[in-house]
């Protein structure tokens, strides 16, 4: 399932007129290698601003390339050596930057959930945080110890726990009066550990099971589009997927449609998920959605253009 080659096509471009500007670790990347072409000063802190794009007319200058200030799929193997970022990779950015998160940011127990940290919010409550750190901690204890330092028999020692008493461990380390902020220090250890390569190439094996069920829910509705496995990703992720009682009202009302498009069917499955999420995020789940299916929205207070960020209604072969 990969969306038509073409190494011209614009993968990521600098925002104007207000939208919010494109982020994340694929901007990371590519400016780390900016920087590696003496092309970029830095940092590379993963934001695609002016400095980015005037980094990238030097680069296309120096490479004797058609100067655009945008990385395509030529300027972005050129820089990085590496393939284009692929359709997952580049759902996980914009899904990742509707949930706040990069690899190493940890939240307290605002929301119930214990705690919240990694590339696209791995709860404590769900399992997922205790996958990935009994995972390090079995592969690499090293890295787990030279993160958490003294803190690491802590950690280890939660692992073997029950979820009540990992969830009041997880409290026990909040702070502040709704406990949306972990205690300094562990945000710190937190932070390093999803800095590294190691953790990273755990969190994303992680992401391997929502782009799963990504993948069986954009099938069901015979979607077309990058716009639909990215909005299938973001149901998934938030969501935890389309559920059998969705799938029945989605494809009702397909099939009250005389000929519905791949857009139609998008704004459908938008809605429909969105009226089964609790009233108070209704409205909060919709624009979400309804931004990825249709191109652009506003989520959280910023406006997007998805095809800024490499998601479009190409459709994919």
């Amino acid at each position: 399932m990969t969306p038509t080659t073409d190494i011209n096509r614009s993968l990521f471009e600098r925002a104007h007129g207000g939208l919010r500007l494109v982020r994340g670790e694929l901007i990371r990347l590519f400016q780390t290698g900016l920087i590696n072409h003496d092309s970029m000063n830095g940092p590379a802190d993963g934001i695609f601003g002016p400095g980015t794009q005037k980094a990238i007319n030097s680069f296309q200058q120096a490479a004797n390339m058609p100067i655009t200030g945008v990385i395509n799929g030529a300027t972005w193997t050129a820089v990085t050596g590496t393939d284009s970022p692929s359709l997952k990779d580049r759902s996980l950015q914009l899904t990742a930057d509707f949930e706040g998160h990069g690899y190493g940011k940890a939240e307290g127990d605002f929301d119930g959930c214990g705690l919240t940290w990694g590339i696209i919010g791995f709860t404590l409550k769900h399992g997922e945080v205790q996958k990935i750190l009994s995972k390090i901690s079995t592969d690499h204890p090293a890295i787990l110890s030279a993160c958490f330092g003294q803190h690491t028999e802590s950690v280890t020692q939660m692992l073997t726990q029950s979820l009540k008493n990992q969830m009041k461990w997880a409290r026990s380390i909040s702070v502040g009066r709704n406990k949306a902020k972990i205690h300094p220090e562990w945000a710190v250890a937190f932070k390093k550990l999803g800095e590294t390569l190691e953790c990273q190439a755990i969190q994303l094996k992680q992401v391997d099971k929502y782009w799963n069920i990504a993948q069986k829910d954009y099938a069901k509705f015979n979607l077309q589009t990058e716009q639909g496995m990215a909005l299938c990703f973001d149901i998934a992720v938030q969501n935890g997927g389309i559920d059998h009682e969705e799938e029945s009202t989605i494809k009702q009302s397909i099939n009250n449609m005389p000929a519905p498009s791949d857009l139609d069917i998008r704004l459908c499955i938008a809605d429909t998920v969105a009226e089964s999420s609790r009233p108070q995020y209704i409205e909060d789940v919709r624009r979400r959605k309804r931004t990825i299916a249709s191109g652009s929205g506003r989520v959280h207070g910023g406006r997007y253009d998805t095809e800024l960020w490499g998601i479009s209604d190409i459709i994919i072969s």
